[in-house]
């Protein structure tokens, strides 16, 4: 009979467990971090050079519309919906930032483009943003409904056209209590 240690650290054959236990855990961890860094630097690499193209579109979107405040998350969302219809529209984005001299005027960046003969693209960006959308044909990218910039000007006074009759969304909002007398009031 072979007596019952409470605190053993052999198994059966007689070997430690806990040394083996933990190279295979040291093992798997040093493998893991190894592998989780390459993908890591090559994502953070990827990450600065669509940021320099995005950065591109932007100083391009503010020379042409003459608007300073860009939203830089609907930049980007433009710019994804404009490299999935066009492919080829990262490289045709070096060229019209090229031209933009500090303090250029639209007209003079539009002659320039002309001139280069990018006018067709630089009204796409412009006629983009002022719709929300990519693409003039049925097969366009909606990217935003409310915040394309037609809207901009009647904001004051008008609400963004939709067929809901309380505006965008307006089911999100909590149902009105039906015994309260304001609301019958205001029936």
């Amino acid at each position: 009979m072979t007596p019952n240690l409470p605190h053993s650290n052999c198994d059966a054959t007689g070997t430690d467990t806990n040394r083996r236990r933990f190279l295979k855990n040291s093992l798997i961890v040093t493998a893991g971090c190894f592998v989780t860094s390459l993908p890591l630097s090559g994502l953070a690499q990827n990450t600065s050079s669509s940021g320099d193209v995005l950065r591109a579109f932007i100083r391009v979107t503010q020379t042409i519309t003459e608007h300073k405040q860009i939203n830089a998350e609907l930049a980007a969302h433009f710019y994804n919906a404009f490299v999935k219809k066009m492919p080829e529209f990262a490289q045709q984005m070096h060229p019209l930032v090229q031209l933009i001299n500090d303090g250029m005027s639209a007209t003079a960046f539009a002659e320039q483009a002309h001139r280069a003969g990018l006018q067709t693209l630089l009204q796409q960006i412009v006629t983009a943003w002022y719709t929300g959308t990519v693409g003039d044909d049925y097969h366009g990218i909606l990217v935003s409904y409310q915040q394309a910039w037609m809207y901009r000007t009647v904001s004051d006074g008008l609400v963004v056209p939709t067929y809901c009759g309380n505006g965008p969304l307006w089911w999100t909002a909590p149902v009105p209590d039906a015994n309260n007398m304001a609301v019958i009031d205001a029936l």
